[in-house]
Order: C-alpha cells, then sequence, then structure tokens
C-alpha cells in the first residue's frame, strides 16, 4: 500500500518545490497546490504534493506512522 507522507517544503524553484528525506533533496512537483511557501506541511505521494495540512496534523500523523515501527518520525 503507499500513503501520502507528510512533508515540509524546505525550497521553491520555479514550479517544482523541494523536501528534505533521510538526508536528501527531492523533487515535487507543486500543481496541485495553490500559492505554496517554505515550511508549509504537504502531503506528498510520489513526486506530487497532493494537499497542504497543517504543522501539528502532520506531527500527528508521523507519530502515528512511527509508532507503527514502519519509519521514523522526523519533524522540523
Amino acid at each position: 500500500m503507499c500513503l501520502a507522507m507528510p512533508m515540509e517544503l524546505v525550497r521553491i524553484k520555479n514550479e517544482w518545490g523541494f523536501i528534505e528525506h533521510n538526508g536528501h533533496d527531492h523533487k515535487i512537483s507543486l500543481s496541485l497546490i495553490n500559492n505554496p511557501k517554505v515550511g508549509d506541511w504537504l502531503l506528498v505521494h510520489g513526486e506530487l504534493a497532493v494537499s497542504r495540512i497543517e504543522a501539528n496534523e502532520a506531527a500527528q500523523i508521523l507519530s502515528l506512522i512511527a509508532q507503527s515501527g514502519h519509519i521514523e518520525a522526523h519533524t522540523h
């Protein structure tokens, strides 16, 4: 099963956003996000940001995923 993961937008270049995951930058499409800003928390599926979420919601989701043992939660 594939999940959309909460990720923090750290950089924007043209129509692309960049998130950091496991110490690496990943390029994502921001085509579905209105007026994205650095620091936004986004639900990301593959290379596509599908929606913006609040930081506290992102932290809750990451905590639940970490509790499941599938990933280590990283919040800034």
